[in-house]
């Protein structure tokens, strides 16, 4: 029956693209807070070396210790998605930002006094930049380096200049989406961040059909980091420090504290181990997830 039969191909490629889409427009907003960094060496958060831990090396539970009183960066940092022609965003209105328009545009954000620093992201770096904080294969799968915008991102001096920027930038030719958070609190004190399972439940995931972490959970989640010699220092973070932490990144907003989660934040000798030291922990019981903090 006419009923049974398979789609056309052109029928086809027209639900594949349009689920792309969707998919597209839910990466952007995902690749913006994963990959969104400082515009290069030169403007890397001094947080690092003024929040390092006193001299000599820990064992066991002396490396753990609460989150450093600070400093709390200033600033803040932004991404500009650009223009494709096959964009999710309407303001694009199908045309790719042009050549002119992409020098026309790293022309005005150098020359702009509250912008420090600003480098441009090629699909190329931006495909392998994704891949490398994500292991969704699900997700990966179902996209391609040709899906990945290209995009400026750089830094402000103030939080003061957000909403003028935002405001500026959002009107540029060729621009398709606008992200400024505030500078990250962890960026440069620590290397991978674990967070536990509890505050509100997650819809799906490794938490979503159980309760918060147990006692007996975290004890071994922190027997195991404290035994590895490749971590320096675990800051223990409580929820009311992580909704402290987000507000300030996030600079729109109040957020309940039930929301959030305890979280361990993890300084190692070599950056270089966050990978095997992710490993070690994402699989293990109230472990909600594992990530990289400084990979930039």
């Amino acid at each position: 029956m006419e009923s049974d039969k398979m789609p056309s191909e052109p029928r086809a490629r027209g639900s594949r693209a349009g689920i792309r889409r969707i998919v597209l427009a839910v990466v952007a907003t995902v690749t913006a807070v994963t990959l969104s960094e400082a515009a290069d060496a030169a403007n890397e958060d001094p947080g690092r070396a003024q929040a390092s831990p006193p001299a000599g090396s820990w064992t066991g539970e002396q490396k753990l210790s609460p989150p450093p009183d600070g400093p709390w960066p200033q600033g803040a940092e932004f991404t500009l998605f650009l223009c494709r022609s096959d964009d999710p965003f309407d303001i694009c209105r199908k045309r790719a930002i042009t050549a002119k328009q992409r020098r026309a545009l790293r022309a005005r954000l150098e020359a702009m006094p509250q912008v420090k620093g600003v480098r441009f992201e090629s699909r190329t770096q931006a495909w392998a930049n994704f891949k490398e904080r994500n292991d969704d294969e699900a997700l990966i799968s179902a996209m391609e380096p040709s899906d990945m915008p290209e995009s400026f991102r750089g830094m402000l001096r103030r939080r003061a200049d957000v909403a003028s920027f935002r405001t500026v930038a959002k009107k540029t030719p060729g621009v398709s989406n606008v992200f400024v958070w505030g500078a990250r609190f962890w960026k440069g004190k620590a290397d991978v961040s674990v967070t536990l399972c509890g505050g509100e439940k997650p819809y799906d995931g490794p938490c979503a059909k159980r309760g918060p972490v147990t006692r007996q959970e975290k004890a071994a989640i922190e027997g195991r980091l404290s035994g590895m010699r490749q971590v320096q220092r675990i800051y223990v973070e409580d929820a009311a420090h992580a909704k402290r932490v987000f507000e300030y990144f996030w600079m729109n907003g109040k957020f309940r504290t039930s929301m959030f989660s305890e979280s361990y934040h993890i300084r190692l000798t070599r950056p270089g181990d966050a990978r095997m030291v992710m490993k070690a922990v994402k699989d293990m019981p109230g472990v909600q997830e594992a990530h990289a903090v400084n990979t930039d």
